[in-house]
């Protein structure tokens, strides 16, 4: 067989494309003048698979509490979890129950770059450790606001603002997410607030897994 280049057939040229495999399975029959790429594949290799690969992993066990939170997002208001002991905010696959503690296990991952609304670390859900119902006696508190952009969107705009829907007299559901029981006192308040007129912090009281009771206001 006729060498290639001038040396021997078993020394590869360097487009080989498995190269760096080559050169560390037969680095003791390569002639000394090549000697010198088995470190530089080396480190070509690491540097890529940093690259690739960089982002860290994690495996945790974390903390849901039992009440979701109001948030002034990047363009609008939401309610999301209450992790205080993650960055956790949304969990897609994981079923939120009113008025439970939930220990979890999720795969976190830090992002290589963050997000323009400031996000750093994704989640995915493994499985539920713990969920524990509170004490009927805890109280909480929740923002209320009746709109969901920060502008109020044109006519034609396909778009939901309104916040808080009347189920009837007594009973708003607030942002799809939960069920909230108005008592007579506070009912012409909360009108106001559905309507667009004003903010306030509420107090709440859980109710089942679906609902809450304002008792202060």
């Amino acid at each position: 067989m006729e060498p290639r280049n001038g040396v021997n057939d078993f020394a590869p040229t360097l487009n080989e494309k498995n190269a760096y495999f080559y050169f560390m399975k037969n680095s003791n029959r390569i002639p000394f003048q090549y000697l010198f790429l088995k470190p530089v594949f080396i480190l070509t290799f690491l540097f890529l698979f940093q690259l690739t690969y960089g982002q860290k992993v994690a495996n945790r066990i974390i903390t849901i509490g039992p009440q979701l939170s109001f948030q002034n997002y990047e363009h609008y208001k939401r309610l999301v979890l209450n992790s205080p002991d993650s960055h956790l905010e949304y969990l897609q696959g994981f079923e939120f129950h009113w008025g439970y503690l939930y220990k979890i296990s999720v795969t976190e991952t830090k992002l290589k770059e963050g997000l323009s609304d400031g996000t750093r670390y994704s989640y995915k859900f493994n499985k539920i450790i713990s969920k524990i119902p509170v004490a009927d006696t805890t109280k909480f508190s929740l923002f209320l606001d009746g709109r969901r952009f920060y502008y109020t969107p044109e006519p034609g705009e396909n778009v939901k603002n309104q916040t808080l829907v009347p189920i009837n007299d007594s009973t708003y559901l607030y942002f799809d997410k939960v069920e909230i029981e108005v008592p007579e006192i506070y009912r012409e308040k909360l009108k106001s607030i559905a309507s667009g007129n004003g903010t306030a912090s509420g107090t709440f009281k859980f109710i089942n897994e679906k609902r809450i009771r304002l008792v202060g206001l």
